[in-house]
């Protein structure tokens, strides 16, 4: 019944507006090209910005715009470049968070690490990770997937059974609960302040818990609850205090310290995490563990910060970014962080140490295009302190 009275809707309006646009004999440029010109200013990097966006023509004037966004302002912005052109449209665009979702338009991830897809399928591309206690902002759903975007802004499937949905009020009392982070490589959450108790969950670095209030913690465990409910109890030397944790400074040993931890960790297309990581998932979570969230890729990641050519690699500091990759194109394929003496950490393969010197016995050949110095351009798009981001805490960017 409601397509019936879309349709009906569509036919008046379109002979409606087709008596007017005749009437002005002006000729006006495809809608399809505006369609297109409006992504590539405002929506390029469909990595982050949902623009699924068709105009299809209904007659010789009228077009029906149709598919999804998740921008009220680059919609906006169609119709407005639409009607400058006098090109008469019915918009049909599904603004997201989709209206099934409801109210629920936020998540927190409650394994370990789960796997983002490229598509809602378990045969889909992994394009990254999550980790225990990620908040999510939740678009759509298909199936047993929802349609997520990760603190970063990057766009990706997540297993419904990997998430809890909360709505925005429950989202607050947790921005402004007691936290914990886990610090330490990888353990566990008990069933008893005991380690041979029962395992609750197991955790990796950089997993966020919530103090349970309602159990008693002691010198050496602290009463946890996961984001799904479950509780149990977490070693006390294996965790910080959220809050303190995010407001330390920046500290270009401490990335050193937790990127050569991952020393021998396998490669993995669309890791970030301690279990397996690529290349640009290797240096955002060295970053995460100091406090900062990178943007997602290496070819995102090297727009952000201060850019240096490079040949410049001499004067690198502990901590920056290099990009390797296609010298002829340009082209970004690669990512490591700089430690000292030339040398720099980086998942190929592995998580190995290497040199930028040709006279060194573990020199590499990847051509370095260029250098990021994140240290300076914090809180720079690309470059979030998580102590600002308000996804994580009640305050304001």
């Amino acid at each position: 019944m409601k397509m019936d009275m879309k349709t009906k809707t569509l036919k008046i309006l379109g002979t409606l507006w087709c008596s007017l646009w005749m009437l002005s004999g002006i000729a006006a440029p495809p809608a399809a090209e505006i369609v297109e010109q409006i992504r590539k200013e405002l929506a390029p990097d469909r990595r982050v910005v949902v623009y699924e966006v068709v105009a299809d023509p209904v007659n010789d004037t009228l077009c029906l715009l149709r598919g999804k966004c998740d921008h009220a302002e680059i919609i906006g912005s169609l119709e407005k470049a639409l009607q400058q052109q006098n090109i008469p449209f019915v918009n049909y665009i599904n603004l997201l968070p989709d209206r099934s979702i409801g109210n629920h338009t936020e998540a927190l991830v409650t394994l370990s690490s789960v796997n983002l897809r490229l598509n809602p399928a378990h045969a889909a591309e992994m394009v990254s990770q999550a980790l225990m206690g990620t908040p999510l902002r939740v678009l759509e759903q298909y199936e047993d997937w929802y349609h997520v975007q990760s603190p970063e802004g990057y766009l990706s499937w997540i297993d419904a059974s990997a998430v809890v949905l909360k709505t925005k009020e429950e989202m607050d009392r947790w921005r402004d609960a007691q936290r914990y982070i886990f610090t330490d490589y990888s353990g566990f959450v008990y069933a008893e302040p005991d380690k041979a108790s029962a395992h609750i969950s197991d955790l990796v670095l950089g997993s966020i818990l919530e103090l349970d209030p309602n159990q008693k913690s002691n010198r050496k465990f602290v009463a946890v609850q996961l984001p799904d409910g479950r509780k149990g109890y977490v070693c006390n030397d294996q965790i910080r205090e959220f809050s303190d944790w995010a407001d330390d400074p920046l500290d270009p040993e401490q990335l050193e310290k937790t990127a050569r931890s991952m020393m021998g960790v396998p490669y993995l297309w669309g890791g970030t995490s301690v279990k397996g990581v690529d290349c640009s998932g290797m240096v955002k979570t060295a970053y995460w563990n100091s406090g900062i969230i990178l943007i997602r890729d290496a070819s995102q990641q090297a727009l952000t910060g201060e850019r240096f050519n490079g040949e410049e690699w001499e004067t690198c500091q502990k901590g920056d970014l290099l990009f390797f990759g296609n010298a002829a194109t340009g082209r970004i394929t690669h990512v490591g962080m700089y430690l000292d003496n030339g040398r720099f950490i980086h998942s190929s393969g592995k998580v190995r140490v290497n040199s930028l010197d040709p006279d060194a016995e573990d020199f590499v050949g990847y051509p370095c295009l260029s250098i990021s110095r994140i240290k300076n351009r914090i809180g720079t798009p690309g470059i979030t302190r998580v102590s600002e981001h308000p996804w994580y805490f009640n305050r304001k960017l």
